[in-house]
């Protein structure tokens, strides 16, 4: 029997239960990476790291605030902020934009976000982007980025993890 690692990081999957992945444990790992700083620990996990192109999978981005009191961030959840892209040295995050008109708190404790992240281009139509024809991307690997609130106070984004598109 493995011996299990104290630290668990619990998520929850789009549409389904609460999900346990334990260090050390082989079945039901979520894929994730965390960040923290004195008053934060951000943490972004995937239910997969081999998705077909154009299909959605669950991703969570969990914010534990440790400031002791609750903080107010410019942006929006879910419109555009905490919104997770694929991008690579192709296929190059285009960046969300629009104009922000309202905010979201956190609370002490812990805040989850459920952000499933489609294996689509982040922008398609325009001047050097691909045709809205066939969204999709091409096969390859990726790596996330996360629409990251701005300004104060300042969370750490969480770190990258990559991702296969196979068709």
């Amino acid at each position: 029997m493995k011996r299990l690692v104290a630290a668990v990081l619990f998520f929850v999957s789009l549409g389904g239960p609460l999900v346990a992945a334990q260090a050390g444990a082989s079945q039901n790992v979520a894929h994730a990476v965390t960040t923290s700083t004195k008053g934060w620990a951000v943490t972004l996990a995937v239910a997969k790291t081999t998705v077909r192109t154009g299909t959605r999978f669950a991703a969570t981005i969990t914010i534990m605030n440790r400031t002791g009191h609750s903080v107010t961030v410019v942006g929006c959840q879910p419109n555009f902020d905490f919104s997770i892209e694929l991008a690579n040295a192709k296929v190059p995050y285009q960046g969300l934009s629009g104009a922000v008109a309202c905010s979201t708190k956190l609370r002490r404790g812990t805040t989850v976000f459920q952000a499933p992240i489609t294996a689509v281009y982040s922008s398609c139509g325009g001047p050097g982007l691909p045709s809205c024809a066939n969204p999709n991307l091409p096969v390859g690997t990726y790596h996330t980025v996360v629409n990251w609130p701005t300004g104060t106070p300042h969370i750490p984004e969480p770190g990258r993890l990559y991702i296969s598109v196979v068709r």
